[in-house]
């Protein structure tokens, strides 16, 4: 290889880290600097220029060790480039041979400062050569330890990537926390909101009155995002669906019923005509096979008669819709309160719409900061408008978007206000409610029938053809809540406390979801509800 003949002892100094971590970890730029300045001064070299200085990727060469080279070609004055070790070029040593095979044809010489080590003559070369080898290879098991090393954190449902919206990181690797902050709780609320099938521009809105602003885009992949109910998913794992050990913001049940909701499975979003004789359809489905049933109305003897039918194929389930209302009010009969458990449960549900107001005292807290800033931004404004610090037209357009703010913001603290007290004032309409859930649902309107269904039967309930009966998997908490208390009131001798076990105490249960489902009870039109009654009145 022919080499270019150069005299002097000119030399420039090139510094690189291509990560944070390195600058961090004993490799920062200013260390590389003193290792190459240090160098220089004891062999008496003269300093013409520094390089790099920055970040810069370790895989491919960046502009700005190509700038370095175009200038040392051109300056024959410069016969050395100090580095503070070889692997500074690159980590690839592919790459970074061919740099120097290119410089040494030029007749410059690159020297490891913290060794000594050069490429004068070829065995340094060939150590250089070894050294950019050995630093690819550690790359390469650097990568894979990395790479293998968050595999195994996420398949322990420890979320080692950037957190979403509503959340921060404590600690690091296996040992890592994502708690929520601030924004978290309102993203919960957020939640909670589309659990009573608020709109989206809806929820929107209120957030913004709460300070948080975003798009509809990222509401939407909020809300579907199983983060935010403790699940984690990542492609280094085949986006599997794992635990987290995060906090989550909601239970994984809510996180579904919010599915169902966005894809209008449920029946709450009416897009067809309704059909007040049929309010079971798309309630029940078939227990062969899963298929909602259908209603249609059949004339006889110049009669119309209603009947349920699974569109199944090779599925005979065909009943008459008299049967199916019959047997559907004396099952929701089996669910009616005890009139001598009235007072009891009445009691319970105090407590727990006391303990799960706590959420919605924490919002109105937070809309009375919010009513507090823009109050003091509009008196702001005022004052410099008076003072002449900004013109009229401008104070006009920043005045009467305060003033937006500020209703938008009285509007929701009324709404947590209308929360906190109606939820007392209804507990007696609840509880009188339960108390006669058949015959409120055979004389109701259509749709009060089927809100009834949705809160007592969130899911829907089985019709299975061959018995000729209903098959219920799941129903609304506050059922569970009563049944709990039943049992503990015919087990305690306690008879003047029989719920003095708190409720909420329960692994499964969450303060503000009950109060959310004890409220839900609370829809009726104040017409179509029972009329209120002392506990001795109650049977």
């Amino acid at each position: 290889m022919n080499k270019e003949s150069r005299t002097g002892n000119g030399c420039v100094i090139w510094t690189r880290v291509s990560t944070k971590y390195q600058e961090e970890n004993g490799g920062s730029l200013d260390y590389q600097k003193s290792l190459c300045e240090d160098y220089a001064k004891a062999h008496g070299l003269v300093i013409k220029g520094y390089y790099g200085g920055a970040h810069e990727s370790a895989k491919t060469p960046g502009p700005m060790i190509k700038g370095m080279i175009s200038c040392v070609k051109r300056d024959k004055g410069i016969r050395y480039i100090l580095v503070s070790e070889y692997d500074r070029f690159s980590r690839n040593s592919g790459q970074a041979i061919n740099i120097l095979n290119d410089l040494t044809s030029c007749g410059i010489i690159v020297i490891a400062t913290k060794t000594g080590q050069d490429t004068r003559d070829k065995n340094g070369f060939l150590m250089a050569s070894i050294a950019l080898s050995l630093s690819q290879w550690d790359n390469s098991n650097r990568v894979d330890k990395f790479v293998n090393g968050r595999r195994d954190c996420l398949q322990k449902g420890v979320w080692v990537e950037p957190v979403p919206m509503g959340y921060y990181k404590e600690g690091k690797s296996k040992n890592t926390i994502c708690r929520l902050n601030e924004t978290g709780k309102l993203i919960r609320q957020a939640f909670l909101w589309k659990l009573d099938y608020c709109s989206n521009s809806d929820i929107l809105s209120r957030l913004k009155a709460r300070g948080l602003e975003m798009s509809k885009e990222t509401l939407h992949k909020i809300l579907t995002n199983p983060f935010y109910a403790g699940k984690i998913r990542h492609k280094m794992v085949g986006n599997q669906l794992i635990d987290g050990v995060h906090e989550p913001a909601i239970t994984y049940a809510q996180f579904l019923k919010v599915q169902e909701i966005m894809s209008d499975r449920t029946g709450r979003y009416k897009h067809r005509q309704d059909t007040p004789e049929g309010p079971l359809k798309r309630h029940v489905f078939c227990s062969s096979d899963g298929t909602p049933l259908t209603f249609y109305l059949k004339k006889k003897n110049g009669k119309e008669y209603g009947y349920y039918k699974c569109n199944q194929q090779g599925c005979h389930t065909n009943i008459s819709a008299l049967t199916m209302h019959e047997k559907y009010a004396s099952m929701l009969s089996r669910y009616d309160l005890p009139s001598v458990m009235a007072c009891i449960v009445e009691k319970a549900i105090r407590q727990v719409l006391k303990e799960g107001n706590k959420d919605v005292t924490d919002s109105q807290a937070l809309l009375k900061r919010r009513l507090s800033e823009v109050e003091k931004q509009i008196k702001e404004a005022k004052v410099k408008v008076a003072t002449g610090q900004i013109d009229g037209d401008i104070f006009s357009v920043a005045i009467q978007e305060l003033e937006d703010r500020k209703g938008k913001i009285l509007l929701e603290l009324e709404k947590c206000r209308n929360n906190l007290s109606n939820s007392e004032q209804e507990v007696e309409e609840i509880v009188a409610t339960c108390c006669k859930l058949g015959v409120l649902w055979q004389t109701a309107s259509l749709e009060t029938k089927e809100k009834l269904q949705n809160l007592v039967f969130p899911k829907g309930i089985f019709w299975n053809h061959e018995n000729r009966s209903y098959r219920t998997p799941e129903r609304n908490a506050v059922f569970d809540i009563i049944d709990e208390i039943s049992a503990r009131y015919k087990m305690t001798t306690e008879a003047e406390n029989p719920t003095s076990v708190p409720l909420c105490g329960r692994r499964d249960s969450n303060p503000y979801a009950l109060r959310h489902q004890i409220l839900s009870l609370a829809w009726l039109p104040i017409t179509t509800r029972p009329p209120r009654m002392d506990c001795k009145d109650r049977n």
